[in-house]
Order: C-alpha cells, then sequence, then structure tokens
C-alpha cells in the first residue's frame, strides 16, 4: 500500500494542477484538434531518497497527452509551445518535483514535500540529436531555490521493432535547493544521531540515461529504462550522503504503454 501510495502521490499533484488549467488551455488550443493520448504502468527500482545507498520498488502509472501546442508529459511536465519548429521549442511549463522520503536512515528526519515547480523548457532537434533544458523554482511544497536540468539525448532504431535512445544529463540547483534536501538541522541531528551539517553551495549531480523500447503493435509498446547519477560537492558531503547514503545512484524501470 506504501508502494501505492507514494506512487500516486507523485501524480495527484500534477493532474490537480492540470484539472485546474485545463479549461482555459484546452479552449486557447482550438477544439478542431485531436488529443493524442498514452497510458500505462510498470514499477520502477529506485533510491530510498536522493543520496541513499537503499532501494524500494515503486508502481509507476504513465499518462502522456498532447494536443496542438499542449503537452503533458511525466518528464517534461505540462506545457504550452510558444515557438514550434521542426527543430527548435520552447514552452512555458509546468513540474513536479519529489522532496525526500524519509525512511530507513532517515526516518527521524523531518519530511520535505514536493510540489510543482513553474517554469520553461527549451529543446533543439538536429536528425537523431537532441538537447533538451528546463529551468524552474518551486511554487509549492517544502523545495526551495531555483533548479536547471540538461539532456543530450541520440535516438535511434535497432530493428524494424526496437527503438533506442541514450545520453549524458546533468542538473544544477543553487544553495537553497540543495538545503532543502542536504541540511541536517539541530533537530534532525538530535534525533538521528547524525552530524549537524549546512550545505552551503550549489547543488550538482551528473547522469547517464538510457531508454529501450519494443513496438508491440502500432498502439502497445514496452519500455526499460536505465539511469546512472552521481552527486557532488555539498550534497556528496552531507552525512545523510556520506555517512549514511552514497553518491553513487542507479534507477531502473520497466512499463507496458497504450497509445490511444
Amino acid at each position: 500500500m506504501k508502494m501505492w501510495s507514494s506512487a500516486l502521490s507523485g501524480v495527484a499533484l500534477p493532474a490537480l494542477a492540470v484539472a485546474l488549467i485545463w479549461p482555459v488551455l484546452a479552449e486557447a488550443n482550438g477544439a478542431g484538434q485531436e488529443w493524442s493520448v498514452g497510458l500505462g504502468i510498470g514499477a520502477a527500482l529506485i533510491p530510498e531518497y536522493r543520496g541513499a545507498d537503499t532501494y524500494k520498488t515503486e508502481a509507476l502509472p504513465w499518462f502522456q497527452a498532447s494536443k496542438g501546442q499542449l503537452s503533458i508529459d511525466p518528464v517534461t511536465g505540462i506545457s504550452y509551445d510558444l515557438i514550434a519548429s521542426e527543430r527548435w521549442k520552447l514552452a512555458p511549463a509546468l513540474f513536479y518535483a519529489k522532496g525526500r522520503d524519509n525512511s530507513g536512515d532517515l526516518d527521524a528526519f523531518e519530511s520535505v514535500h514536493g510540489g510543482l515547480l513553474a517554469g520553461a523548457i527549451a529543446s533543439y532537434t538536429a536528425g537523431s540529436w537532441q538537447i533538451t533544458g528546463d529551468v524552474a523554482a518551486p511554487v509549492s511544497g517544502d523545495l526551495d531555490g531555483v533548479r536547471v536540468r540538461g539532456y543530450l539525448r541520440y535516438r535511434g532504431q535497432l530493428a524494424d521493432q526496437w527503438r533506442f535512445a541514450v545520453g549524458p544529463g546533468a542538473t544544477w540547483a543553487n544553495d537553497r535547493w540543495n538545503r532543502s534536501l542536504f541540511d541536517v538541522s539541530a533537530s534532525d541531528a538530535a534525533r538521528s544521531g547524525l552530524t549537524r551539517y549546512r550545505a552551503d553551495d550549489d547543488y550538482l549531480s551528473a547522469s547517464f540515461n538510457t531508454r529501450l523500447t519494443y513496438l508491440i503493435s502500432d498502439r502497445v509498446s514496452v519500455s526499460t529504462i536505465a539511469r546512472y547519477s552521481r552527486l557532488f560537492g555539498d550534497a556528496e558531503d552531507s552525512p545523510i550522503v556520506e555517512a549514511v547514503g552514497d553518491a553513487d545512484q542507479w534507477t531502473a524501470s520497466v512499463a507496458i504503454n497504450y497509445q490511444f
């Protein structure tokens, strides 16, 4: 039950945002265009929290939709294209960012609730290559500061029914974001036995990401995703990571998707 509750909490806030802004966007987007909708379900193996050395299995509901300039995606958020060409895309966007699930070694810590982020996303595509970046700041929850992400992807086809994508990524955020996730307050230290800690510098992580998709039919596909990431700087030095966790992070998932 806890696995499903955690997964659904990651869907509930974005779904609420969609419900609130849907009428405005749908009207602005034109009634004559049809929706493209994808639904999926799967499972993911993820760290218990950023910097953990223990892992948990989490249900992975998937929802993706687009209509004209409007897109809804679990990774790129809810966006509305201001610029959309064959190569370029620029859009304001709403994202959801997880907080910190305080389990295991952090069971005694104060909770860090995730929330919505508002910002913008841009991408450039040249053949099989794509560069994507976004910048956003929290508008709800316990996270604070500014986050910037960037990804480079190479996408290709192994055979008629096999597709893949591979490439590096990086995330930078300012010191307030870092403190939200990696500080150890006096009360946290007293309850957990970890050393009190303040993250004074910026947050930085780097990753390498792979995706492999098998097309069962025109509408049904199965995808697997594997990701390695590494924490640096004050996040890596935090007792949350250095004493009871690991700066090296692994994520893996598999999901079946249906495209309407």
